[in-house]
């Protein structure tokens, strides 16, 4: 088989994805490319979260498989999951009195054997993951006294000190300030366009998706109503098919990506 027929290292089939006897999507199958930053687009309550939730095997779909580097990932051991995939989850905690750099040497527990001390490897990731996200001042203070954009910093330092080719984050710009959001997105892009870091995450702003990711899935209602990169699928007549909303899709005239501009009611 060659190279070119090898399906992306996380995959999901025909999925069926809900809570209880809510169904959120029903007959899904979505693939996040291998070596592009993938952004999910749509409105609130479309699955987006769901669906990445159940790509990293936080909850199980009732019909369908995740699939994970050829195999079924539920067959997966969870610390080897988490040495292959790490995740940024919504609304994330840790214990009060726990310091910032506690939380982020947390993501070196997939990579450390039993019963073996802290490694200058482990060390390394740490400072390398802390220095990235700007957070070295931060070190000693407990994570339960940051603000919303500190602490938002943190759990990303502590995955990317996890050290994962691929990533998901579930909207990693929440709580941060506009500055701090370009600078997140600046670093991740720079992980998937230098390091080669395959990425997934759900964006709610439409413009910074286009800006930052190479690869877009858009979601309305549970179904995938186009997928690609940004200037080849982003459309006034999609951008109203997902959220129903009027607009003019400009050239952004820095990035040179698309710009929805919102027209209003009629």
């Amino acid at each position: 088989m060659s190279q070119l027929s090898l399906p992306p290292r996380l995959h999901g089939d025909e999925l069926t994805l809900g809570y209880g006897t809510h169904v959120v999507a029903e007959g899904l199958t979505v693939a996040i490319p291998d070596g592009k930053f993938t952004a999910i687009i749509g409105p609130n309550g479309c699955g987006k979260s769901t669906l990445l939730r159940t790509l990293s095997r936080l909850m199980k779909p009732t019909a369908g498989n995740v699939w994970l580097d050829g195999q079924e990932i539920h067959r997966f051991a969870t610390k080897e999951v988490a040495r292959r995939i790490g995740l940024l989850a919504q609304n994330a905690s840790a214990p009060g009195d726990i310091s910032v750099a506690e939380l982020v040497a947390r993501g070196r527990y997939p990579h450390q054997p039993m019963f073996t001390r802290w490694r200058e490897e482990d060390q390394l990731a740490v400072t390398s993951a802390m220095r990235a996200t700007n957070i070295q001042d931060l070190a000693d203070q407990p994570v339960d006294t940051l603000s919303g954009g500190q602490r938002q910093r943190a759990w990303i330092a502590m995955v990317l000190a996890q050290e994962t080719s691929i990533m998901l984050l579930d909207e990693p710009t929440t709580w941060l300030d506009i500055s701090h959001q370009i600078d997140l997105l600046e670093l991740l892009s720079d992980l998937n366009r230098e390091k080669g870091y395959t990425l997934a995450a759900v964006l709610h702003d439409l413009n910074q998706a286009c800006r930052y990711a190479t690869h877009l899935i858009a979601l309305r209602d549970g179904k995938i109503v186009a997928e690609g990169a940004p200037k080849e699928i982003v459309t006034p007549e999609l951008i109203e098919a997902i959220y129903g909303l009027r607009c003019m899709i400009i050239e952004d005239p820095v990035a040179h990506t698309p710009l929805v501009v919102p027209l209003g009611k009629k």
